[in-house]
């Protein structure tokens, strides 16, 4: 029972949270920017520290071996170029000794102008055994590939590896220009395993892990701190963005934090300026992050102790206000009942006397909602009343016309609208079609609705000529509509002579669909609105039909239906709903339509305007 008491919500224990959470805040929002500058700073500490590492091989691997080869390669290939009538006899010599300059260089080759056989010098004995492991692939080190896209602008081509042997190689060649046409090649192939041997001997990685890794993310050299072996791919997440750097301008990055299994790292990398290797330092956050760890177990002891003192505080202070508090929730249950006769006496003139005297208007408020409830409960009789009249208004069957197959449908926004839409059945051939919306909404649109009823039924002997229906109609209809006016578009549509003439009153675009050649097309003649001035001329268009066309009616509701981004339907996604579903019937249609406008709307319980629609497919 005391357990039950003490986890009943009350506004003491609301009090309490609310005081402590205002108490505490200054103090979680300072310790909260000293942890973000103090991480800050150490983000800094690191970027810097593992910038200085990876920098350092960096310079290990691009200045002191590949530069030095690119620099030597460079001044053998000047001599040869400036001695141009050298014997081949004394060629041979001058590169033999140029062979064994270069620790790292195991094959030099030599493409004479106008020679497609290049002259090759290499240390036999390493040659021979990388082919005793590697077999034919030896062969792709003696392929001279001047002026191939692969080869960067000091010469250097992508490196070689040799799956079985384990090791790299580096070639890089020159040109040897003696005149425009003639035109050697000097290449120097390189074991790049020396760079890692020398790499490895020093180790500057501490406890942190350093990776170098190929273009595709393979590892070349791990330090004693690494986790994965040699020739692995490396899995690190950290990789994606090294591979990405590889095709942009930036070389190196700042310090990535990154998950792995579980475990959360820090990482940084540089790429080689000659070669598309990626030099990685990583470190398990837990490591890097002791000391930010050390200060949160530190502003968790203080916000702790700060707790304890404000529930010690707020307690005694909130007591003074609990029975008030009691009492006021009493009255509140009495009004909740029913009983909105009560009269609440709260003495004070504070905050409590002012909750007091909102509850007395409360209750006297709900008195008259009462009666407003009941008074509106009529009024809602009243407007069923007038939907169902406003329904009535509409045809009650669909004309039946040779060779025309006619759907409609109309969804009115609330109880009552303005939209209307009707037919005049001239002949087994012959059929008008009118669809009309009233500016506005509601009961008022919904009576000029039925008056539209009214003008356009006495037009029956002028149903073969659209102009005249509009102008008859809107002869009838101004001055009887107040501020609001009246938008329409009458179409008549002979079937048998494939004929559709058409006169506008400032309605939305007619739209025929032509399957023959799935062309969509606008039909509107530039009319002003019904109501506007007496004596008004329509304008008119006509239209050759064709067999297969569909006939589109439709008032603006379809395309100014706004999804829950306040975002409009438009017409582009409505002309695209058509050519999608032309191959459905009209009904069909209709209702793709209306579920589509539903979904798009965010499935609301009535859409924000009315929306007609009158589709007719022509035979």
């Amino acid at each position: 029972m005391k357990l039950k008491n003490l986890l009943r919500p009350s506004l003491l224990k609301k009090f309490l949270v609310a005081f402590m959470a205002v108490s505490l805040v200054p103090l979680i929002i300072a310790e909260y920017y000293t942890l973000k500058e103090s991480e800050k700073e150490l983000l800094t500490k690191l970027n810097e520290e593992y910038y200085s590492t990876i920098g350092q091989l960096r310079r290990t691997i691009d200045e002191i071996y590949i530069k030095s080869w690119v620099s030597n390669l460079n001044s053998v290939a000047g001599y040869l170029q400036a001695n141009p009538y050298m014997q081949q006899d004394v060629i041979v010599n001058f590169l033999n000794g140029n062979l064994n300059l270069t620790e790292e260089m195991i094959l030099l080759a030599y493409k004479m102008p106008n020679s497609d056989q290049p002259l090759y010098f290499m240390k036999n004995e390493k040659i021979n055994e990388l082919y005793q492991a590697d077999g034919e692939a030896v062969a792709n080190l003696f392929q001279v590939q001047y002026g191939s896209k692969k080869t960067t602008a000091e010469g250097v081509l992508a490196p070689y590896y040799f799956e079985k042997s384990q090791r790299y190689f580096l070639p890089i060649e020159y040109p040897v220009r003696f005149s425009k046409d003639e035109v050697g090649v000097l290449r120097g192939v390189y074991d790049i395993n020396a760079i890692l041997n020398y790499i490895a001997a020093s180790d500057p990685g501490a406890h942190r892990e350093i990776y170098i890794i190929d273009e595709n993310g393979r590892i070349l050299f791990r330090n004693q701190n690494g986790r994965f072996e040699f020739s692995a791919i490396l899995p690190y997440p950290i990789v994606a963005k090294f591979k990405q750097s590889l095709g942009g301008e930036s070389r190196a990055s700042q310090v990535e934090p990154f998950e792995y299994e579980g475990e959360k790292y820090l990482g940084n990398f540089t790429v080689s300026h000659y070669v598309n290797w990626g030099i990685l330092v990583v470190d398990r956050a837990s490591l890097a992050y002791a000391l930010i760890n050390q200060m949160k177990r530190t502003i968790f002891f203080w916000i702790i102790l700060a707790i304890v003192l404000s529930l010690g505080f707020s307690t005694i202070f909130a007591r003074s206000f609990s029975n008030a508090i009691r009492y006021l929730a009493k009255m509140s249950r009495t009004i909740g009942e029913g009983d909105f006769n009560v009269e609440i006496k709260v003495p004070s003139r504070d905050e409590l006397g002012q909750l007091g005297h909102s509850l007395q208007e409360m209750a006297n408020s709900l008195k008259d909602a009462v009666r407003v409830k009941e008074e509106l409960f009529s009024i809602q009789q009243e407007v069923k009343i007038a939907s169902r009249i406003q329904q009535s208004i509409l045809p009650l069957s669909l004309p039946q016309v040779n060779g025309l197959a006619i759907a409609a449908d109309y969804i009115p926004m609330a109880g009552v609208a303005g939209d209307f839409y009707d037919f005049h059945e001239i002949n087994e051939d012959t059929v008008g079609v009118i669809v009309a919306d009233v500016s506005g909404h509601g009961i008022p649109a919904a009576l000029i609705g039925a008056m539209v009823k009214v003008a356009f039924s006495q037009q029956i002997a002028l149903a073969s000529q659209p102009e005249a229906v509009l102008k008859e109609m809107n002869n009838m209809l101004c001055g009887k509509t107040e501020d609001q006016f009246l938008t329409a578009c009458y179409v008549l549509i002979d079937n048998l002579k494939k004929k559709l003439i058409t006169a506008d009153a400032g309605h939305p675009p007619l739209l025929i669909f032509r399957r023959e050649t799935q062309e969509l097309l606008q039909v509107k003649p530039k009319g002003l609105v019904i109501g506007f001035m007496p004596d008004m001329d329509f304008p008119v268009e006509s239209f050759d039909l064709r067999s297969g066309d569909r006939v589109v009616f439709y008032t603006d509701g379809i395309i100014e239906a706004p999804d829950p981004q306040n975002e409009l339907f438009g017409e582009e996604r409505f002309n695209q709903l058509i050519r999608d579903n032309e191959s459905q019937p009209p009904a069909e249609f209709i209702k793709k339509v209306v579920d589509t406008l539903i979904d798009y709307c965010g499935h609301k319980e009535s859409f924000e305007d009315d929306v007609t629609m009158v589709v007719i497919d022509v035979a």
